[in-house]
């Protein structure tokens, strides 16, 4: 009944894919299992996510807090394998647009490869966002088991403003090398 619920009505309402939606049956099927309601029952080869004794919020919620903020594929019933190709991917995607960056060979006179990375990184400053306003946030959608969406939403906001922050210090960073102001790392 439970991998009913969370498969095809909680989630699988949301799903339109069909392989998505048979992923998430799959997954689903490794977490609610019998198996589960033993003691020390490991979703996981490694061991990190086992089930737990019965006891207080508190306790479960101490087991929550010492997992990983960035879970391993193995978390999701994946191989390794799995994050070292999204890893791939991502630098793929990041070679292809450092080449399209790239100034083009021409015979006429045209801006040089510095200048076009300082235009675009100074563009790009104008163009980030400020971070959010993370007290706005959890006033405005409060996280409860009612709206679970709110719980996401607020972790996102908080994973957002990193990479936020860091593309702040970075583009600048990178304006400055270019003018020799800081050394280029």
């Amino acid at each position: 009944m439970l991998n009913y619920i969370g498969a095809e009505i909680n989630y699988g309402g949301r799903v339109t894919d069909d392989k998505d939606v048979r992923l998430i049956k799959t997954i689903l099927r490794g977490y609610i299992t019998p198996g589960i309601l033993e003691t020390g029952f490991k979703f996981s080869k490694s061991g990190l996510y086992y089930s737990i004794e019965p006891g207080e919020k508190e306790e479960y919620l101490d087991y929550i807090r010492e997992l990983p903020l960035n879970p391993e594929p193995e978390a999701f019933g994946l191989h390794n394998n799995a994050e070292i190709t999204t890893q791939q991917i991502a630098t793929g995607n990041l070679l292809t647009s450092m080449i399209m960056m790239q100034p083009r060979a021409s015979a006429g006179k045209g801006k040089s490869r510095e200048e076009i990375i300082g235009e675009q990184a100074a563009y790009l400053q104008t163009q980030t966002p400020e971070v959010f306003d993370l007290e706005y946030v959890a006033k405005k959608f409060p996280t409860s088991y009612e709206e679970s969406n709110n719980t996401v939403l607020f972790q996102e906001c908080v994973r957002y403003n990193a990479m936020l922050k860091i593309m702040k210090s970075s583009l600048i960073l990178v304006q400055r090398a270019l003018k020799g102001e800081v050394v280029m790392s």
